[in-house]
């Protein structure tokens, strides 16, 4: 029943997986349990002030889309250090556009190259301190388990 409501959460309300595992530790820490050291480890690494720029990480496609849209608007450099197939491809973002009929998501990079960010994939937006810029990478590729029950 939980992982139903965090499949919801993930697709239907745009939550990131980190902002899922946050709620999960809140919910722990208003019960009164005690944290594992990960979970510690997990919450430690996001106490920054809003001011502060900070990293987003763990973002699913429509998560991504939404913090590039308000970075570029921000006025900062978001660099694609995205793979395709010849490597890092280390481009500046130029625009984004998420078409949610289709489910695609397509980011414009300097020169009109285009690139799309795909449902499968959880992706890092980091801060870079000293050139005051952003990039984006992949983190990892996302599986959903499929459980299928034994007929005896």
């Amino acid at each position: 029943m939980m992982r139903i409501r965090r499949l919801i959460g993930h697709y239907l309300f745009n939550k990131s997986v980190k902002e899922m595992e946050v709620n999960k530790i809140l919910r722990k820490v208003f019960k009164k349990k005690t944290l594992t050291e990960n979970e510690k480890d997990f919450i430690g690494m996001y106490q920054t002030k809003e001011s502060e720029t900070k990293d987003y990480l763990y973002l699913s496609k429509n998560s991504a889309f939404k913090k590039i849209t308000e970075i570029l608007e921000s006025g900062k450099i978001i660099i694609c250090d995205l793979h395709d197939r010849n490597g890092r491809i280390g481009l500046e973002i130029t625009g984004i556009v998420n078409n949610f009929e289709e489910e695609i998501c397509t980011i414009t990079l300097k020169g009109g190259e285009k690139h799309n960010l795909h449902d499968k994939f959880l992706y890092n937006l980091i801060y870079n301190t000293k050139k005051d810029q952003y990039s984006i990478e992949e983190q990892d590729e996302y599986f959903e388990k499929i459980t299928t029950e034994n007929e005896d």
